[in-house]
């Protein structure tokens, strides 16, 4: 096809026809023809950028939530990561040698161990020349004895009673100072709680002394520690057993006086004291014994007078008084009582020369 000379369009014709029919043209053409068209339409930017999406937003959260929203809002980030923080330098828990006493090592252990143990003997048990005490003390010490104070002062008075009263001459000695607890020591009578209670070892060849110390058994309610060879003296501060209601050492070698303390001993139901070396007087404070049922001093050395408030006893049931330098009359208070619960009561008033003058007694001697 021949172009018109008058039209003014390009009338070359295109590279490769179009599969299908073009638009239709305009009415009115422009004067130029237009810059060679881009392979791909290109759109004009908007001026202005719109400020609100231009997607709507979707019904659903597109994450999902979590387990528990925070209490309160989170603070602004940081402009830069932290370091993580490092695991805190916790020192290892303590090691003890003993729980119970908080001793470390041994020579924590062994002061902690002289400590509670002076509080029971004295400041200076250990210092040489108490070979009991010392004795009982590297007993404990030995076997690394660990326990409570009060278990440790246990262990320690027993062992120290062994010790005192000569325990390897025993006759028997079954389970002494062996690892067994104490309580399984034959003659050792503990209660529930296995607290010692009770001392009983009659008739068994004891020697030596009788521990002060035995008055730091708490519970100890009773002594049976008769037909022995127990010498020395009734410990001066006996009185601090006040829950003793048997003291029983008859027919041993004790000497002294009874001491002063002893009257202290207001729950003492039994006081049995005969056939010994006893010597002094009986104090008039004897009547705050008021629990006393027995009371067996004969055979002694004993003397002066019976005091009247012998008779403030109204629950005794036994006084031998016989074997003794007691000299006068029996009191009238005592004889009284021959009505009530004293169904025993003797003394020196064997005629033709009595030491006593006694109208009341059940035996004279």
């Amino acid at each position: 096809q021949h172009c018109p000379e008058a039209c003014l369009f390009d009338c070359s014709p295109t590279q490769s026809p179009t599969e299908q029919t073009t638009e239709k043209p305009t009415k009115n053409p422009t004067d130029s023809p237009t810059e060679q068209p881009t392979k791909t339409p290109t759109r004009t930017p908007t001026q202005n950028p719109t400020h609100d999406p231009t997607l709507s937003p979707t019904e659903y959260p597109t994450m999902p939530p979590t387990d528990s929203p925070t209490l309160s809002s989170t603070k602004n980030p940081t402009k830069s990561p932290t370091k993580p923080t490092e695991a805190p330098n916790t020192p290892p828990p303590t090691s003890y040698l003993c729980l119970e006493l908080e001793t470390r090592d041994s020579t924590e252990y062994v002061e902690k161990v002289k400590e509670i143990y002076r509080g029971v003997s004295r400041q200076d048990a250990f210092d040489g020349n108490d070979s009991d005490r010392i004795a009982a003390l590297y007993f404990i010490l030995d076997e690394q004895f660990c326990a409570d104070p009060p278990r440790m002062i246990q262990r320690y008075i027993s062992a120290l009673f062994y010790y005192s009263t000569n325990g390897e001459t025993w006759q028997e000695r079954k389970d002494w100072l062996s690892p067994k607890h104490e309580c399984e020591w034959n003659g050792l009578v503990c209660n529930d709680d296995l607290i010692v209670t009770y001392i009983s070892r009659d008739d068994n060849t004891l020697s030596g002394t009788i521990p002060f110390e035995i008055c730091d058994l708490p519970l100890l309610k009773a002594t049976d520690l008769d037909s022995n060879m127990i010498s020395g003296t009734i410990p001066s501060d006996i009185g601090r057993c006040q829950n003793l209601k048997s003291f029983d050492v008859d027919n041993n070698l004790m000497t002294g006086s009874i001491p002063q303390s002893v009257y202290d001993m207001t729950n003492l139901a039994a006081l049995d004291l005969n056939a010994n070396s006893l010597t002094g007087t009986i104090s008039r404070d004897v009547g705050k014994l008021v629990n006393l049922k027995f009371l067996a001093l004969d055979r002694n050395l004993f003397e002066g007078k019976i005091p009247p408030t012998l008779g403030n006893l109204k629950d005794l049931e036994i006084a031998y008084l016989d074997g003794n330098n007691f000299n006068g009359n029996m009191p009238d208070t005592v004889c009284a009582n021959r009505d009530d619960k004293l169904k025993q009561l003797t003394s020196d008033c064997a005629r033709p020369n009595p030491e006593i003058i006694c109208n009341c007694c059940t035996g004279c001697y």
